[in-house]
């Protein structure tokens, strides 16, 4: 396998609550790389909606998947290693997010009942958790065919960093690449 053939763009994805940014974040400066907070690409007709408690729709999100598709095409044009956040709560933008290569999803998988407490106890969001119901139905189960990154949303924060990485080590036995900077890599 060669070094091009391992991820450069990681997507954390769940539902809301499950703790996308804080690994997100955690992950970016684990591989010194960039980080993007996909919430940050809703339209403000969507936060609006989100705010008033209106479950989006396929439509809502499709422009904002386009974005969050964009970011990524823009870090693989410029070889760039970048996490990025995004929900992708549909089978189908889970693939419009992974068609092309060097991407990598992340699930952090996680009860309902601690989605709640999360929601519940979060201040400085507008996605409370009266929420949580319209991003759990609208969640398409993971298929093994996906080849997503699983992790339990349970652990702490830095155990799941490090088991996002471990799997990752396994699915992209590659001597040792993970030891190497983003930019270390795409020089070779």
């Amino acid at each position: 396998m060669a070094i091009n053939d391992c991820p450069l763009v990681w997507v954390i994805i769940g539902v809301s609550g499950s703790g996308k940014t804080t690994i997100g974040r955690l992950l970016s400066e684990r591989l010194d790389c960039d980080f993007l907070e996909g919430d940050r690409r809703h339209s403000s007709s969507n936060i609006n909606k989100m705010v008033s408690r209106i479950p989006l729709e396929d439509e809502d999100r499709r422009d904002w998947l386009l974005q969050i598709e964009e970011d990524i095409r823009r870090a693989i044009d410029k070889n760039r290693e970048t996490v990025i956040t995004c929900s992708a709560l549909k089978a189908s933008s889970r693939k419009q997010l992974t068609s092309p290569s060097r991407v990598q999803l992340v699930w952090l998988d996680i009860p309902k009942s601690k989605l709640e407490e999360r929601l519940i106890n979060r201040s400085n969001h507008y996605m409370k958790s009266e929420m949580l119901d319209s991003q759990i139905a609208a969640f398409e189960p993971v298929s093994p065919e996906e080849k997503i990154i699983t992790v339990n949303g349970l652990l702490l924060a830095q155990d799941i960093v490090n088991e996002i990485l471990s799997q990752a080590t396994r699915l992209f036995p590659n001597g040792h690449w993970l030891d190497e900077t983003w930019w270390e890599r795409s020089r070779k």
